[in-house]
């Protein structure tokens, strides 16, 4: 549990800051619609993101990795039309969202010493 609650704290925190990197084209109403966001995204990744990475995956293997941004961009762009508090610009605006997220997440755990180190 504590698991779970520190990642849902790490990423609402890495789109709250990915909000103020973009600016403008990527806002939130509040607070909870930061934590609403951090926790819809996390619930449509478990559900979703599977299923969307095996239908792309030839686009995988041609764009080395990077179409896997192409994902998450449709899920920001799926949250933002659940969630009534959080607007994105479009569909390249929620990429780039995507990958300034990953960046900062990446950043924010091992800073917090929760990276996953290669070790078993």
């Amino acid at each position: 549990m504590k698991k779970l609650l520190s990642a849902w704290i790490v990423a609402g925190l890495s789109i709250y800051l990915t909000s103020l990197v973009l600016g403008g084209e990527m806002a939130f109403s509040g607070f909870w619609a930061v934590a609403l966001t951090a926790l819809v995204v996390g619930f449509l990744n478990f559900l979703l993101k599977p299923l969307l990475n095996l239908l792309t995956c030839p686009v995988y293997l041609l764009t080395l990795g990077l179409s896997r941004f192409l994902v998450s961009g449709l899920i920001l762009l799926l949250a933002s039309s659940i969630i009534e508090g959080f607007i994105i610009g479009g569909f390249w605006w929620a990429v780039l969202a995507a990958i300034v997220i990953a960046i900062l997440t990446n950043v924010i755990e091992s800073m917090l010493g929760q990276k996953k180190s290669g070790k078993a």
